[in-house]
C-alpha cells in the first residue's frame, strides 16, 4: 500500500499550535515589545536601555509599525 502525504499541520494539531504561538510572539517583539520582555530579567533598567526595540528598529519602519 502507498501512504499518502499530509501535510505535519494537519496530521499533528499541536504543530500549528505551536507555529502560531511563535508567530505571536514574534509579532510581539517585531511590533509591540518596548522592553517589557526583558524587564523580567533585567528589571527597570530595561526600559531604560530598550534594548529589543533598538534591535528591530529598522525592520519595525520596513513593515509598518510607528515607533515613535
Amino acid at each position: 500500500m502507498h501512504e499518502t502525504y499530509t501535510p505535519a499541520a494537519v496530521s499533528r494539531p499541536w504543530t500549528l499550535v505551536g507555529l502560531l504561538g511563535l508567530a505571536a510572539f514574534g509579532f510581539y517583539v517585531l511590533a509591540l515589545d518596548q522592553g517589557w520582555l526583558l524587564s523580567l530579567v533585567q528589571g527597570d533598567r530595561a526600559f531604560d536601555l530598550n534594548f529589543i526595540h533598538e534591535a528591530v528598529h529598522d525592520a519595525r519602519h520596513v513593515a509598518g509599525f510607528p515607533c515613535h
